[in-house]
């Protein structure tokens, strides 16, 4: 999702709707504020259930022959 396509789905909500994230075993937590602009890997995870699918740069070591697909993005 982009920012933009984000901006246009708050757009349909009512602007005083509580806005939650998932918490790490169940539940839900309060969104904190936005954190700034990060790299992050596409698809690091793919076909790993248990784990989100991006993975944030540095995480991991990629390697020099790495073919992920690096994106800036924000979190949530």
């Amino acid at each position: 999702m982009t920012v933009k396509e984000l901006i246009e789905q708050l757009q349909t909500l009512d602007p005083d709707l509580r806005v939650f994230v998932s918490g790490y075993e169940g539940g839900y937590n309060d969104a904190g504020p936005i954190s700034g602009v990060r790299d992050i890997v596409l698809e690091y995870h793919k076909g790993t259930w248990y784990y989100g699918l991006h993975e944030e740069v540095g995480v991991y070591d990629l390697g020099p022959s790495h073919s992920f697909e690096i994106v800036k993005g924000i979190i949530l």
